[in-house]
Order: C-alpha cells, then structure tokens, then sequence
C-alpha cells in the first residue's frame, strides 16, 4: 500500500511539475537553498499563502509535495474580510484542513486585520487553528471613517517622529493580542519608507523584539520583502527571537526564495531558530487596551 501510495504521490508531483504553483525544481539557486537548509536541519514551512488570486488549498497541497516546503493557507478574519462570521471561517477551515495530497494535512491559519478580532471570533473555531497571523500595515482612520491601509499611495505623514510614536505603540499593542506570527516586521508607508534608518532607531527594534519573545510571537521573514531589514534580524537573533517564512502571494505563482535562503546563511539559522508556531489561545495573553 505505501509503495502505491508513494508511485501516486510521485505521478501527481509530475503531472504538475510546470504549473506556475510548483517551484521549479531545477532551479539552481532554490535547488542549492534547499540543499543548505537541509544540512541545517531546518524543514521550511510558508506560514503565508492567502487563498486568494487562483490560489487554492489543494494546489498547496500540491506545493507542499512536490517541494518538501510547508504550506500555511490563512484567509483574512474580521469586518469588511472574506471570513467576516463564524459560518464563513468554519467552512474555510474545514476546506483547508480536508486538503492533502498524500498523508500531510495543511497548517491552517487566518490574519487579522481588526484589532477587537479576538472579541469576536468563535473560540472554538480559534481552537482549530494552527496560526494567527498579524501585521501593523492598518493604523487609524480615514476622513471617511475606513479603516487606513497604510501601502496605499495616497497615504501622507506630516510629521514622522510624532507619527511613529503612535506607530510604536500601534506595533506593540499588536504584539499583546493572542497571534502567532507578526508580518512584515518594521513596516513603513511608502511616502516616509526612504527614512527607515532615521524612524527605526536600534531602541524601537529591541522594544518590538522584547515584546515578541515575551509573548512568544514569530518573526516573518518574507520572500520579497525589505521588511525587516538585516540590521533588525540580527538584532533579534542576538536577542533570541524565533523566526517563521512566508511568500504573502497575491496569486497561485511561487515567488523566489533568495531571502530565505540568505537569511539562513547570514543569521546562521537553524532548526531550533524555526520552531512551529504555538497554537493561539487567549488565555495566555494579555491584551493590552
């Protein structure tokens, strides 16, 4: 039965070598990558694949086969957000956890964009998660009462310094809530990105670094992504922050893995660097008002 099982798994890893949501295995670089990181001990898991843009569990399922890489799926979780009740979020959870290609079931998780989400969402449904992932790219309001997304290019700062007080503290609460995982770490709106040095003294990044490791909260380090910088992720390595991958796609095509693989090397990752994210349970944490 195994041998079957293992001429099925081989013939469907095959049949979708070409496809846009299989990494090329003969890549040289994600060959050599893998190879590294391999040595090290370290089993890669993307702990960010939307199901969005043609995306699909089952094609992740296929990913994860085919390439030796984890594959996380997560959906958005709030307000205005494709899982916006408990009926929506369970369907998505049973869809993903029921997507395999052979034995290995798919780490499931959701990112909030809300910050009451954890005041609304079904605590048995965030039982069967595996991952809550979060980032600080939403900060206050617009003049029509929306929600801010701070990479939209009509985005302004007045005054940066008083802004990124608000900003650290926005980060830190963050860092309170019951996540798992903080995304794209050190996040700057385009209008005020070329003054990162300047706003993101070493003082800040330990402050946000502290309050990671204190709440057990993963890193991101993601596939094309200047955030965060190589100055913060040795900064957290020095301090003992663990580190999770993600590709944030926008779309079922992989993304290149070069900062992965450099990240490895230059922070001279390993296993231990990379544990699975804990589970979410707000019980554990206090949030912060």
């Amino acid at each position: 039965m195994r041998t079957i099982l293992a001429l099925l798994v081989c013939s469907t890893s095959a049949l979708f070598a070409g496809s846009a949501f299989i990494y090329p295995s003969t890549d040289v670089d994600f060959k050599r990558g893998m190879e590294v990181a391999k040595q090290r001990g370290i089993t890669f898991t993307d702990y960010h694949i939307h199901i969005r843009g043609g995306m699909t569990p089952e094609k992740a399922a296929l990913r994860q086969e085919a390439s030796g890489i984890r594959s996380g799926v997560l959906e958005n979780f709030g307000t205005e957000w494709p899982l916006s009740n408990t009926v929506a979020l369970a369907a998505f959870v049973d869809g993903a956890k029921s997507a395999r290609a052979s034995g290995k079931p798919l780490q499931v998780g959701i990112q909030v964009n809300d910050r009451d989400w954890y005041q609304h969402i079904d605590p048995e449904q965030l039982k069967r998660l595996d991952f809550v992932l979060a980032d600080t790219m939403i900060m206050g309001v617009t003049a029509e009462g929306k929600p801010r997304r701070l990479w939209l290019p009509g985005v302004t700062i007045d005054d940066p310094e008083v802004w990124m007080e608000e900003y650290m503290q926005h980060t830190l609460r963050i860092l309170g809530e019951p996540i798992s995982i903080l995304a794209n770490p050190t996040y700057l709106p385009p209008c005020i990105s070329n003054r990162y040095d300047r706003l993101w003294t070493d003082a800040r990044m330990k402050q946000v670094i502290a309050k990671a490791i204190e709440n057990g909260i993963a890193l991101e380090i993601q596939a094309g992504s200047n955030y965060p910088n190589q100055r913060f992720l040795k900064l957290a390595k020095e301090m003992g922050a663990k580190f999770s991958f993600g590709s944030n796609n926008f779309d079922d095509k992989t993304k290149a893995l070069t900062r992965w693989f450099d990240a490895v090397e230059a922070l001279d990752l390993r296993a231990t660097d990379l544990p699975a994210p804990k589970p979410p349970s707000i019980k554990e944490f206090r949030i912060e008002k």
